[in-house]
């Protein structure tokens, strides 16, 4: 009878609703127990540091001067840089830290462009008793946020190691075209974080690099790619949308004067970060990066894609020391005389060629 007939579908669609319910309360509380043994297991390695209405996650290791700041990539946390700054720390003071809903980091109340992501910088420095000389150490995006910290505070800065860092002005061009997938994907990343589907999936999805880590950064970074980051698609989308036109400065020929600055660029094509249509513009940004300094070089990764400091933190570490090491000395290549620029200025340095340039394995 039909009546009956509804009755039937009624339950059953109760029945679906019940059980779906379930399944997500379970999943949830998997999620949540999972997370206090990991936070008993594998802690926030440095310090949570107030910096307004949110904490940011710092942490420093090892001793002496200049102090290296390691700035991670577009939506990335610093775990993914943790074994670089143990070399590095071998040898110098080196802080790395989460932005904003990155990480161990606590999410914004607001969006954060450019501006605020370098205020928050500054008052974690400041409060965190991070002190200069700096030798900053940025990863593609994160490059976009260092030149607005030196283009503010140049008298901290005294050398710069850009890992595969975004030229300003490609960066601000080029991410749009990846926003509309980090808009569609990110919901579904945030519900699988937080149902424990990520925790799950995890150990089968890393790269080969992960697979490298000692033990105890692998916990650490299970523990952190396990758990929900609010700012992972927040990050970049965020930093464009909200810094004005009058705050997208390009990186002006000789901003950083003498300062000894090293870029590092990938020499095999694919990987994370770059789209494809950029990277064939990449080398000659890469090149114009390296003329912001009388005192440059670049140095490819020949073996390397992106990103290179977690594939390859031995060589990123051997080119941190060697600024470290110049900026100890008190001095670094001479440069050229009084309106003068090293030949790397010429349009040979932007298809490869010129003796600012060197190529690592």
């Amino acid at each position: 009878m039909p009546g009956q007939r509804w009755g039937t579908y009624v339950r059953r669609a109760l029945w679906i609703i019940c059980s779906v319910a379930a399944l997500l309360l379970t999943a949830a509380i998997y999620q949540r127990c999972a997370e206090r043994i990991d936070a008993r297991h594998h802690p926030a390695p440095g310090r949570m540091i107030p910096v307004g209405d949110h904490r940011l996650h710092l942490w420093c290791a090892g001793q002496g001067s200049p102090t290296v700041l390691l700035l991670s990539g577009d939506g990335t946390p610093s775990v993914t840089m943790y074994a670089a700054q143990r070399r590095v720390a071998a040898y110098t003071r080196v802080c790395s830290y989460d932005r904003a809903g990155l990480g161990w980091s606590d999410p914004a109340s607001r969006p954060m462009g450019l501006r605020a992501q370098v205020d928050d910088l500054e008052r974690l420095l400041a409060r965190g008793g991070v002190e200069g000389p700096l030798v900053l150490a940025p990863e593609s995006g994160g490059n976009v946020i260092a030149l607005a910290f030196f283009r503010r505070a140049p008298r901290r800065v005294a050398g710069i190691v850009m890992v595969d860092g975004s030229e300003p002005a490609l960066w601000f061009r080029g991410s749009p075209d990846e926003f509309p997938l980090l808009r569609l994907t990110d919901p579904l990343w945030q519900a699988g974080w937080r149902l424990g589907i990520v925790r799950l999936i995890l150990p089968f999805a890393v790269p080969s690099w992960v697979e490298a880590l000692p033990p105890d950064l692998r916990g650490q970074f299970d523990a952190i790619w396990s758990r929900a980051m609010p700012g992972q698609a927040r990050d970049p989308i965020d930093r464009w949308e909200h810094t004005p036109i009058a705050d997208r400065l390009d990186a002006t020929l000789g901003l950083l004067g003498d300062r000894p600055l090293i870029v590092i660029r990938h020499g095999l094509a694919g990987g994370m970060g770059v789209p494809e249509k950029y990277e064939r513009e990449w080398p000659a940004a890469q090149a114009r990066l390296a003329l912001l300094s009388r005192a440059s070089e670049i140095v490819v990764a020949t073996e390397n894609h992106r990103p290179i400091a977690e594939e390859n933190p031995k060589l990123v570490s051997e080119q941190i020391r060697k600024v470290v090491a110049r900026v100890r000395a008190g001095k670094w290549k001479r440069p050229p005389p009084a309106g003068r620029w090293p030949s790397c200025r010429s349009f040979s340095a932007l298809h490869g060629r010129g003796p600012c340039r060197r190529t690592a394995p």
